[in-house]
């Protein structure tokens, strides 16, 4: 619950307010609040489901809008099943200024 309630105060700091840049937030979160550079899809879509209402978005809606961030390349896979944020992402930076 601590965890889940970090991430969202951390989410609505950057304004990610749709489920592609929720996922995006929670990335940039893992990557540098959390200290895990490598996430895997199920993670941030478990993390992102901690904090939005079931019905607000369906895991259909989750596996598109994280489709969509690996082809715009804010979103990198870098082995089976592994990913990593990437500085295409407009919340890195600012990721980073919260981690320290």
């Amino acid at each position: 619950p601590e965890e889940a309630k970090s991430f969202a105060e951390f989410a609505d700091r950057l304004g990610a307010t749709n489920l592609a840049e929720l996922l995006e937030a929670a990335a940039a979160y893992t990557a540098t609040v959390e200290g895990m550079p490598h996430f895997s899809r199920p993670h941030l879509l478990r993390k992102v489901a901690n904090i939005a209402d079931e019905e607000e978005f369906s895991r259909e809606d989750g596996l598109r809008s994280f489709g969509m961030l690996l082809r715009q390349g804010k979103i990198q896979k870098i082995s089976r099943g592994q990913f990593m944020i990437t500085e295409a992402s407009r919340f890195m930076s600012e990721a980073r200024r919260a981690a320290h």
